[in-house]
């Protein structure tokens, strides 16, 4: 089993936070030229490696995807649909900021074949928002996600916590209001990283804005109470009422097949032999066009056995899949210590991280990982 990923890179603008691979757009966006590189770019990455295997899933990322129009997205689908082998019931899903999505677009979506919506948030303070360089305001969220409810039955929400000068009692309060308010099914909580490059870490250097709080109060806070609500915690970041976990995420936690399309998108596809094959894309959105239109050849790296098996830890020690204990590059001698300390568990041959293991998910993977 294999999932696509196809990344949109353009934004109606930067978030002060974002290190992610986009560009803001004045919107004005050709949309039947992007199509036909999406399509090109798509029908060679398939035929150079795609090996036959049933499709799961089909994320639309970015970027802002909900910049793009439901004939778009139907091209694309349709594209995949005739070229790929998708199993009966796929998910498949949009990810959409407030300020570029409406009901009627939405229902487009929705007919285009998008059948799983995830909205960026973010926060329903308005001050916040504006430290977070979001679009939109609270009202605008609030009201996005209640249209959007009518619309998707399976439907997910981002938040980011630990904002500079927020306060925990704060941060329940809100995240209590979102759980209890909206008809949402998944939740994704993050804790704000301050990454060298970007604007609020500028403005946090310059004391414009104050730092960050100690990150574990946060942690164990949103925990409990997404938990309290009914949204069990599958991976250190991702709720979710039974039957709902997101099928796209968990296929990269499990260390499955991924095919990525856009500027910057990576691959984890497994070759023949054995082992995968790590391919990327190019980034800057200009070389990414003359990548398709002259057929250039990706970036491919033929991964090794320890390379893999990082990636393995980094990825399933997110998440309660975990990673299996009988893997080659596993020091059983630092399986006891992490037990005897109960930062892991075993699960049906699995290794998975306690709570206080997912408090500690760096130094474990970091430890693991090392000779």
């Amino acid at each position: 089993m294999s999932t696509i990923y196809i990344h949109w890179p353009f934004c109606l603008s930067k978030c002060n936070y974002c290190d992610f691979n986009s560009v803001a757009t004045d919107g004005l966006i050709d949309f039947d030229f992007w199509l036909r590189l999406y399509r090109a770019a798509s029908l060679r990455f398939f035929d150079d490696f795609y090996k036959g295997e049933q499709i799961t899933s089909i994320y639309f990322g970015g970027g802002t995807p909900s910049l793009l129009t439901p004939s778009f997205i139907s091209g694309i689908i349709t594209l995949i649909c005739d070229r790929c082998r998708i199993s009966d019931n796929p998910e498949i899903t949009l990810e959409a900021n407030p300020k570029t999505i409406d009901l009627p677009k939405a229902n487009g979506f929705r007919s285009a074949g998008i059948n799983r919506l995830s909205i960026g948030v973010q926060s329903l303070i308005d001050a916040d928002l504006k430290i977070l360089g979001r679009i939109h305001d609270a009202e605008e969220a609030i009201n996005c996600v209640l249209e959007m409810s009518e619309i998707f039955d399976n439907l997910s929400i981002d938040m980011i916590y630990n904002r500079p000068g927020q306060k925990l009692e704060s941060w329940i309060d809100e995240l209590s209001t979102a759980l209890s308010s909206f008809s949402i099914q998944h939740i994704s909580l993050y804790e704000l990283i301050i990454e060298d490059g970007t604007a609020i870490k500028k403005m946090i250097d310059d004391g414009v804005l104050p730092a960050t709080n100690r990150g574990s109060d946060f942690i164990e806070a949103t925990w409990k109470t997404a938990e309290d609500f009914g949204f069990h915690k599958y991976e250190i970041s991702n709720f979710a009422k039974p039957g709902f976990e997101g099928r796209h995420n968990i296929s990269y936690w499990r260390y499955e097949d991924y095919y990525g399309i856009g500027p910057g998108a990576h691959s984890r596809i497994g070759r023949h032999n054995g082992g995968k094959l790590a391919i990327e894309q190019v980034s800057d959105i200009n070389d990414w066009i003359n990548f398709v239109e002259n057929a250039l050849p990706p970036e491919i790296i033929e991964l090794s056995e320890k390379d893999e098996f990082n990636e393995r830890l980094i990825m399933g020690l997110r998440a309660e899949v975990g990673i299996d204990l009988d893997h080659n590059f596993l020091d059983h001698n630092k399986i006891q210590f992490l037990l005897e300390n109960s930062y892991i568990m075993l699960r049906e041959g699995r290794v998975v991280l306690t709570n206080d293991g997912f408090m500690r998910l760096n130094l474990i993977v970091e430890y693991l990982s090392s000779k």
